[in-house]
C-alpha cells in the first residue's frame, strides 16, 4: 500500500507542476499576445502607407513604361538600370466579351460553361481562333511589363 501511496503522490506531483507551468503558459501567452497587438497598432498605419506608396510608386512605373515603350525595349524585351530592371513581355489571352455564355450554350459547346453559368475562360484559352470568334470572343495580344528590384 505504501508504493501506491508514493505513486499518488509522485503523480500529484507532477501534475499539480503541469498546471503550474500551464498556467505560466497562459500568462505569458496572453502577454505576448497583448504586445503584438501593441506593435501591430503602432506600426500598422505606417505599414499600410508604405504599401499604398510602393502601388502607386508601380503604377506609375508601369505608365512610363508603358508611355515610353518603344524607346526603352528598342530590340529587347529587359532593360537594365542602376537600380532594378523592365522586363517587357507579351501574353495572348481570351477576351471576357459580354454574351459569350449564352453562345456557348447555343452553340453545345458546355465543356467551356462552369456549372454555376459563367464561363470557364481557362477552358477558351485552349481553343482555337474561329471557335473563339463562333461564340463571340477572340485572342487578343496583351502587353505586359513586370519589374525585378537588384540585391
Amino acid at each position: 500500500m505504501l508504493r501506491k501511496n508514493e505513486a499518488i503522490q509522485q503523480v500529484e506531483r507532477l501534475l499539480q507542476t503541469i498546471k503550474a507551468e500551464k498556467k505560466a503558459l497562459e500568462d505569458i501567452s496572453s502577454q505576448y499576445q497583448k504586445e503584438v497587438e501593441a506593435v501591430q497598432a503602432k506600426y500598422y498605419k505606417h505599414i499600410e502607407e508604405i504599401r499604398k506608396n510602393i502601388k502607386t510608386y508601380e503604377l506609375e512605373l508601369e505608365k512610363t513604361a508603358k508611355k515610353y515603350k518603344y524607346a526603352l525595349f528598342d530590340g529587347t524585351d529587359v532593360v537594365d538600370t542602376q537600380f532594378g530592371r523592365l522586363i517587357f513581355t507579351i501574353k495572348f489571352a481570351v477576351k471576357r466579351a459580354k454574351g459569350v455564355l449564352e453562345k456557348l450554350e447555343e452553340l453545345g459547346w458546355n465543356e467551356a460553361i462552369i456549372i454555376e453559368k459563367k464561363v470557364n475562360w481557362d477552358e477558351l484559352e485552349k481553343w482555337p481562333d474561329e471557335r473563339l470568334i463562333a461564340c463571340g470572343t477572340e485572342r487578343v495580344k496583351k502587353e505586359k511589363i513586370e519589374y525585378e528590384l537588384n540585391q
